[in-house]
C-alpha cells in the first residue's frame, strides 16, 4: 500500500508562515504583502484634551500662530518624548491612522522635554545606571525604595517628616556636634545603657528624679550637695 502524497495549495497564505512538505516538516516564509510607507515631517500646532496632536505639514507654519489648521494624529508607543506645541515631527500613515514617530527638532531649548507612557514604565540596566543633572525632583504618592548596600555622600541634607520610624538591628551615628530641640522626649532600654562624657551638666527647670533598687554616686575628689533643705532617710 503506498502512502497519499499531499500538495500545498498555490494560493498565498495568510500566516507568516506556510508548511514546505508534511515528511520534513520544515517551514518557508510566506511573501508578505507590504507597501511603502510615506513619512512626513509637520509640526505640532495644538494638543488636544484627548491626548492626540493636531499637525500642519505646510511650509509656512509660524510657531505662534493661533490658528489651529492641521491633521489629528497620534503618538506611536515608541515615541517616548512628548511632543510640545512648535516642535517638528516624523509623520507616517497605518491604516487611515496618521503616527507620529519621533520629534526631529524641538520648538525652543528652553522648553523642558517630558517622557511620557500611558502604563507602568520600567527601567532595566544589565550595567550601571547613572543620572546626572543640576536639580532633581521626584514627586510620588507613594515610594519603595530596596537597595542592598548604599552609601551617600554630600553638603548638605535637609528633611521635613511628619512620621519617622526606623526599625533595624544595629545603628551607629558619628558627630562632631549634635544638637537636639524637642517638647517630650521618652528613651526606654530594657538592657543597658552606657554614657561617657568628659563634662556633664544636667539641669531640670522644676523638677528632677533619680530612683533605682541600687544608686551609688562616687567621685574621685569631691562630693558636693548644696539646698536650702537636705533630707536624707
Amino acid at each position: 500500500m503506498t502512502k497519499p502524497s499531499y500538495a500545498l495549495s498555490s494560493s498565498p497564505l495568510t500566516t507568516p508562515f506556510a508548511i514546505d512538505t508534511f515528511t520534513t516538516g520544515t517551514f518557508t516564509p510566506a511573501p508578505l504583502k507590504t507597501e511603502p510607507l510615506q513619512q512626513v515631517t509637520g509640526q505640532i500646532v495644538d494638543i488636544l484634551q484627548d491626548g492626540r496632536f493636531m499637525a500642519d505639514f505646510t511650509a509656512d507654519f509660524v510657531a505662534n500662530s493661533h490658528h489651529k489648521r492641521g491633521w489629528q494624529c497620534r503618538r506611536a508607543a515608541s515615541c517616548l518624548l512628548t511632543p510640545s506645541v512648535g516642535d517638528s515631527v516624523l509623520i507616517t500613515q497605518i491604516n487611515d491612522q496618521l503616527w507620529i514617530l519621533a520629534i526631529l527638532e524641538r520648538a525652543g531649548q528652553q522648553h523642558s522635554a517630558e517622557i511620557s507612557v500611558p502604563g507602568d514604565l520600567t527601567i532595566t540596566s544589565q550595567g550601571n545606571l547613572s543620572m546626572n543633572s543640576n536639580d532633581l525632583t521626584i514627586t510620588a504618592n507613594n515610594g519603595n525604595c530596596h537597595i542592598s548596600e548604599m552609601q551617600y555622600s554630600g553638603e548638605s541634607l535637609s528633611a521635613w517628616i511628619s512620621v519617622t520610624r526606623l526599625v533595624g538591628n544595629q545603628f551607629e551615628s558619628l558627630w562632631k556636634t549634635v544638637t537636639q530641640l524637642s517638647q517630650r522626649l521618652f528613651r526606654h532600654t530594657t538592657q543597658t545603657e552606657q554614657v561617657r562624657a568628659g563634662q556633664l551638666d544636667m539641669r531640670a527647670e522644676n523638677y528632677a528624679r533619680l530612683h533605682a533598687q541600687q544608686t551609688m554616686v562616687t567621685a574621685k575628689a569631691m562630693t558636693k550637695i548644696d539646698a536650702e533643705q537636705i533630707h536624707i532617710g
